[in-house]
């Protein structure tokens, strides 16, 4: 990839310089010669290594004043943008005096520095909002999110674009088009566009108490979405209200301060760290042999029609695969055709797609009520009901109708591929797929090895699921994979804390201060507190006394509360809006024997030092290959915060020794579900972590 390391911007500083001396030349056109790609940004490496605010802070600089260059420049410099513009690259983009720009899929356009833990640091927080506008410039900035080139091109960071029906090798053409109009008229058309106009942009943008509320408001977003947890956004919103009170030049080098304060925090190295998970995650073929090669699996049956197996179909079709979407009636059908539209139906609203091309991705979904087209396909999904008697009859089923080399992947999120798979005339071709809800959002899938799965079965699965765009994790057979297996002994300690009269609030407010996106108990009326019970039984005949299940949430469910599915549970929801319920106290109350009275740290511990004890296990058992497959998992499976760097990385940072401690008193006193892990005893005596053991990286 194109990026703007210290070498790249070094040899560009040079060329401009020897601009200056090249009198005939009349426009310059900065562009790349690879395909999909401009420039993805800065070297985030030397970014990590950065220990030194001042340096931080002298790296900014640098790459402003070389950027400048490009500004400062007499002639007209026009970025010509074909494929991925982000961070420094768009950056780049801002410095010139005009942007042109390829409509394709592959081209994106934004700041993603937020989601590192830092702001834009060569210009980016001053050119952006003197371009679009604050507001704009904010939303954009603060979010991290990425545009297409129309969604760029209406907010005004594009002055052109090429539509994506001409081909590929048009675009230099348009390019030279487009510098010829602007030497030809001064580029007079494109810098009137640029003028912000308008009622809103008069009574906010337009005076100092309108840009004080815009601040003021943002920060309030940035608060109520973050909890302070990120100091980022709150600095990028102090460099542009900071910045654009004086000049371009002054307000460079207050981004460029800030930027310094940011790069050295524990919160921005942990952001990093979490990026390179993910980044190995998705260069990780699944398998150890390097020999083994995927299949490549161009049409797929998905089995049930839920919101679920049309959730996947969608995502299969979104993706070119050819889907034959099966269920036992029509009306079932028609559920999940419907639930694959409105994903449709929202990407069209967004403009992240066209009502023609959703025409187009809907028609590769055909429905049928019996097996009929499965002789073509090469492989399954299935989603039916979580039953294991059920499922064992589908593969049976579907088994006499599927070519020889058809992959059977089970959407399953506690059952055992193992014990599936022993139905199966082709036991190495079963395998695990668990797609979270809902498939379209969440970028985690957990891959299931079952017992004779073959490493070509994995690789294909593991290939197919990247093809999707999501991040695969493989894990051994093992009850509750890894995600449910960690999450169980949370959300049944948050069930114990009930026990002990710790109130609803409290626990839920306790874990938001931690990080997490929301409390377990909200969670749980999330999930449905009927499916918690199931799976909480479940673990504890797995496991025995250690996952030891909670009576509150059958006690709960018996009482009719199911969650917000059945709008009633620990909460009562009233659209976006909820309030504990109190009634519910009085469904449990025989089992509260109040405890001693509990601060929120040691609220925090009883629950987070669970899953890592748990995690500590799993990596005992082998259910995963490394730790970072279980960090992985936890933040994009869960939503752990990113900014702790993940549960095993959190558990380094506070030290094994002093989880290990905790957990012997918790044995002491909660008793057998809190016994330590033999693993993270021997690591916590031997002084080890693990992200340094070498056994495990």
């Amino acid at each position: 990839m194109n990026k703007l390391s210290t070498e790249v911007m070094e040899e560009l500083d040079k060329r401009l310089d020897e601009l200056w001396k090249w009198k005939d030349v009349k426009a310059v056109v900065i562009t790349s010669k690879k395909s999909g790609i401009f420039v993805a940004g800065a070297d985030i490496e030397e970014i990590r290594r950065i220990s030194d605010p001042e340096a931080g802070e002298t790296k900014a600089r640098r790459g402003q004043l070389i950027l400048e260059k490009i500004n400062r420049l007499e002639i007209p410099v026009i970025a010509a943008i074909n494929g991925t513009c982000l961070g420094g690259g768009l950056e780049l983009a801002l410095a010139c005096h005009y942007r042109i720009a390829k409509d394709d899929p592959q081209t994106r356009i934004g700041f993603p520095e937020i989601k590192l833990g830092i702001l834009p640091g060569f210009g980016g927080t001053q050119r952006l909002p003197r371009l679009v506008g604050l507001r704009k410039a904010l939303d954009l900035i603060l979010t991290g999110r990425n545009l297409d080139v129309q969604k760029a091109y209406q907010m005004g960071i594009i002055d052109k674009f090429v539509p994506r029906e001409y081909p590929d090798s048009y675009f230099s053409t348009a390019v030279n088009e487009f510098v010829a109009e602007i030497l030809q008229t001064g580029g007079k058309k494109y810098i009137r566009r640029r003028k912000k106009s308008g009622l809103l942009n008069f009574l906010f943008e337009g005076n100092t108490l309108g840009r004080c509320l815009i601040f003021s408001q943002a920060r309030k977003r940035v608060l109520k979405r973050t909890g302070g947890h990120y100091p980022a956004p709150l600095k990028a919103i102090i460099a542009m209200k900071q910045g654009l009170r004086t000049s371009l030049q002054k307000g460079l080098m207050i981004e460029a301060k800030l930027l310094g304060e940011l790069v050295v925090t524990e919160i921005c190295k942990n952001l990093i760290s979490v990026f390179y998970l993910t980044e190995e995650i998705r260069k990780d073929p699944g398998v150890d042999v390097s020999t083994v090669k995927p299949r490549q699996l161009k049409r797929l049956g998905v089995l049930g029609a839920g919101v679920m197996g049309g959730g996947i179909a969608q995502l299969l079709a979104q993706n070119d695969i050819l889907v034959r979407l099966k269920d036992v009636d029509h009306q079932a059908i028609g559920k999940g055709l419907a639930a694959a539209a409105k994903v449709f139906q929202t990407q069209v609203k967004q403009r992240r797609i066209r009502p023609l091309e959703m025409q187009i991705k809907m028609g590769l979904i055909s429905p049928t009520l019996d097996y009929s087209g499965f002789g073509q396909v090469d492989g399954v999904i299935e989603a039916v009901v979580e039953d294991m008697d059920v499922k064992k009859k589908v593969l049976v089923e579907v088994e006499e109708k599927l070519p020889s080399r058809a992959i059977f992947a089970s959407n399953t999120s506690a059952l055992s591929i193992t014990e599936l798979a022993k139905v199966s005339k082709r036991p190495e071709r079963v395998i695990g797929m668990h797609f979270f809800n809902p498939p379209h959002r969440m970028s985690l899938v957990e891959v299931i090895r079952g017992e004779k799965t073959s490493d070509e079965t994995v690789a294909t699965i593991v290939a197919l699921a990247k093809k999707l765009g999501k991040s695969p994790i493989v894990v051994k057979d093992s009850p509750g994979f890894v995600v449910n297996r960690l999450l169980l002994p949370y959300l049944n300690e948050a069930a114990f804390l009930l026990e002990e009269g710790v109130r609803i609030e409290a626990i839920d407010k306790a874990m938001l201060n931690f990080g997490m996106p929301m409390g377990p108990i909200h969670l749980l009326d999330e999930i449905g507190i009927d499916v918690a019970a199931k799976v909480a039984h479940i673990m504890e005949d797995a496991f025995g006394e250690r996952m030891q299940a909670s009576k509150i949430l059958e006690k709960v469910v018996d009482a009719g509360r199911v969650g917000k599915k059945g709008n009633k549970g620990f909460y009562k929801f009233n659209g976006k809006k909820k309030r504990v319920d109190r009634s519910v106290y009085a469904d449990f109350k025989e089992l509260i024997n109040k405890g001693d009275k509990l601060n929120r740290q040691q609220m925090q511990e009883r629950m987070v030092f669970a899953m890592i004890n748990e995690a500590a296990r799993c990596i005992e058992e082998g259910i995963t290959r490394r730790p970072t497959d279980i960090d992985v998992g936890v933040i994009l499976g869960m939503g752990f915060p990113p900014f702790r760097g993940g549960l095993l990385k959190y558990a380094d940072t506070i030290g094994l020794a002093t989880v290990a401690e905790r957990l012997q008193t918790f044995y002491q006193d909660y008793g057998k579900r809190y016994e330590p892990a033999s693993l993270l005893l021997e690591m916590a005596e031997r002084g080890r972590s693990f992200y340094e053991e070498p056994d495990f990286l």
